[in-house]
């Protein structure tokens, strides 16, 4: 049985890929966050005989707060025995408020979304113009 995903949530899922690759040896999983439409990205990989997990939160809202990200810091338990190495990050949509977080916090920012006032909108590529018709056959 598959996960059930919001589009939303595929889009920036591919773009957590595209810094987290899977050719470094990051496994990505997802985890919701309490009841909201906010989700915690969780990616893992071995790195010189270290586990190295890095917990994402992502995030559509306006404006991000401290309180969002207690539970992204909360240490998880380790039942292999290992001393896993954490970091943390939050992504959100272009134009969203960070300037509560703490500087030493990783921010990344969607290319797919982006706020327009007060509006979340969703950023489309730009259609790429010939100047000729493509040739039919």
């Amino acid at each position: 049985m598959g996960i059930c995903t919001d589009i939303m949530h595929d889009f920036v899922l591919q773009e957590i890929k595209h810094i987290y690759s899977a050719f470094d040896g990051w496994k990505i999983t997802l985890n919701k966050k309490g009841t909201g439409y906010d989700t915690v990205v969780r990616a893992k990989r071995m790195n010189n005989g270290y586990q190295e997990i890095v917990r994402i939160l992502v995030t559509f809202k306006k404006e991000v707060t401290l309180d969002m990200i207690d539970e992204l810091i909360r240490p998880e338990p380790v039942l292999d025995g290992t001393c896993p190495r954490y970091d943390y990050a939050i992504i959100v949509p272009a134009n969203a408020d960070t300037s509560k977080m703490p500087k030493d916090l990783k921010i990344f920012v969607m290319k797919s979304f982006a706020f327009d006032g007060k509006e979340l909108i969703w950023v489309k590529k730009p259609v790429r113009k010939t100047e000729t018709p493509p040739v039919k056959a």
